[in-house]
């Protein structure tokens, strides 16, 4: 899936086995806290670095740091070591999701961020390839090189968007990543390769 397909030439890139349980615990577990539409303070991005050198952390720690010493309001969440739902809990106080600006493609954890109904910043090298319904996609797509410009941007005159970008982020994962989107996927290959259900 993805970016996957630039080594697995021939495959199909359509599956994407990433089914988000948006019913899971009564759909409490992914219950969307999309951000205010006018909240006056700082803006909060959370980050979950599996793989910090991946995954561009150190771009991110430094766009921010530096924005801070020129006094926009922002604050940096670093989320690691910590259970699963109380890391659900912290991404549910994000403005905004921080997943990478390097490797060119989203993860689980954007997806997460995304069901939760929050506006996820994820560099995506190749959309038109490597996304489903890459028009409908809400994904910022953001490169280390424009990081600092672009957080400056949603602390200060892009911070309205973020609501209707976390209502987008929901809606995209309801369609593309629910457990009936892929279900649907999933027997639409079947058929193609001719397996009787």
């Amino acid at each position: 899936m993805g970016d996957m397909v630039e080594y697995t030439p021939g495959s199909r890139n359509d599956l994407f086995f990433w089914p988000i349980d948006l019913l899971k615990e009564g759909g409490q577990r992914y219950r969307p806290v999309y951000p205010s539409r006018d909240d006056p303070g700082h803006l909060r991005v959370v980050h979950a670095p599996n793989h910090r050198a991946f995954k561009g952390t150190r771009f991110l720690e430094a766009a921010i740091s530096e924005l801070q010493s020129e006094g926009v309001p922002i604050d940096l969440i670093m989320v690691e070591k910590v259970p699963n739902d109380e890391a659900l809990a912290i991404y549910r106080s994000a403005d905004i999701i921080f997943d990478q600006c390097m490797i060119g493609f989203h993860g689980y954890f954007a997806l997460e961020a995304m069901a939760l109904g929050k506006p996820v910043i994820c560099y995506i090298r190749n959309p038109e390839r490597y996304l489903l319904s890459p028009d409908e996609c809400p994904i910022l797509s953001i490169h280390k090189d424009q990081l600092k410009e672009r957080l400056r941007r949603f602390a200060t005159v892009d911070r309205s968007e973020l609501h209707g970008i976390g209502i987008r982020s929901r809606a995209y994962v309801e369609k593309c990543f629910s457990v009936d989107a892929f279900a649907n996927r999933l027997e639409a290959a079947y058929k193609d390769l001719g397996v009787i259900l």
